[in-house]
């Protein structure tokens, strides 16, 4: 096989690669179009000794004119087993808020006076039970910290994560995705994540961090819990199974045609070398003529046909290129527990 038809082979699964994994970039949202925006997110999670993460989202509210005076917080239950212990703050004064479950996702709700232009701020607390996850033999702080479910942008966040003080030195990795962002380990038990530019609607700012099973007291995972790793796990499997299997075709499509295009018809050898020789270009009103001559290098076969260039058609749209395109920070990631929306 030739080193033209290698190169087209790589360019033919550089495109695929394109088409299955490049992301439509969202398009970001000025603060203007929104009544409000956040100035500032701070999360902090403590995670406890028997598994437990302690969170709570200090929320800096600009509001710029008149919007509804209530306020939510949802959080997806689907990879927790239970939250609960919620309030919400304001001057240092508890408020009262309303929770509930709807559609597998704790909701809570607050009501507030409004005068804008003001700046209010809230903080918002919650126990997560079941929060930590397992991978690859490895147990993960894995939390959305910063939701993506908002009409509004977010000027400034950070989290930060603390750990048990017997998770101290044994961290084996801390991460952050989706949003750029610069992470930076404290001491032995403490990890910061801050972003590094506003983050937008439909943006998120997600935090990993790994460390080794069996130091922490963690209660055994409960059955239903065991059924949903092994169905995400499932889930997994068949999602690269369905984009790995075509691409396994087409390149074996691809292999099969080369391979039959180099094949001497009499002697069987890939020394089959074919030649091509316009005769007569192809117009817009009429066809063409081509010569092609197939030349067998090992037993000499000889042959040469002609065949007919179709009429060129216009091309009515632009130009172009194809390619991937670039994304920003972050990357990654997408399934770890928290996330969800607020308003």
């Amino acid at each position: 096989m030739n080193k033209k038809w290698i190169a087209r082979t790589i360019l033919l699964l550089f495109s695929l690669f394109c088409v299955f994994f490049t992301k439509t970039p969202v398009i970001a949202t000025s603060t203007q179009s929104s009544p409000f925006y956040w100035d500032r997110i701070d999360v902090n999670i403590d995670v406890q000794a028997n598994g437990d993460m302690l969170i709570t989202e200090e929320q800096e509210y600009v509001f710029n004119r008149e919007h509804t005076s209530q306020r939510y917080r949802y959080i997806p239950l689907a990879k927790v087993d239970e939250i609960k212990d919620v309030t919400v703050e304001e001057n240092g004064q508890t408020i009262g808020s309303k929770t509930g479950i709807e559609n597998n996702q704790l909701w809570i709700r607050w009501q507030h006076e409004l005068n804008p232009p003001e700046t209010r701020t809230f903080i918002v607390k919650y126990r997560v039970v079941g929060g930590l996850q397992m991978r690859n033999q490895a147990k993960q702080v894995y939390w959305k910290a910063i939701f993506a479910d908002r009409k509004a942008a977010i000027q400034n966040a950070k989290v930060k994560v603390t750990l048990p003080e017997a998770l101290s030195g044994k961290v084996t990795k801390f991460t952050h995705f989706d949003t750029p962002a610069t992470s930076r380990q404290i001491d032995g038990r403490t990890f910061e994540f801050v972003a590094s530019q506003p983050i937008q609607p439909q943006r998120e700012l997600e935090v990993q961090i790994t460390f080794p099973t069996g130091i922490l007291n963690l209660p055994e995972p409960s059955l239903e819990e065991r059924s949903r790793d092994f169905s995400k796990s499932f889930t997994q499997i068949l999602s690269q199974i369905f984009w790995v299997v075509p691409m396994l075709g087409v390149l074996i499509a691809v292999i099969v045609s080369q391979v039959r295009s180099r094949t001497c018809p009499k002697c069987k050898k890939l020394k089959w070398k074919k030649t091509h020789v316009t005769l007569k270009p192809a117009t817009y009103t009429s066809t063409g003529l081509r010569k092609t001559t197939g030349h067998c290098q090992n037993c000499s076969h000889h042959s040469v046909k002609e065949s007919v260039i179709p009429v060129l058609v216009r091309d009515s749209g632009g130009g172009g290129s194809f390619g991937c395109d670039g994304g920003g920070g972050g990357g990654g990631g997408g399934d770890g527990g928290g996330g969800g929306g607020g308003d």
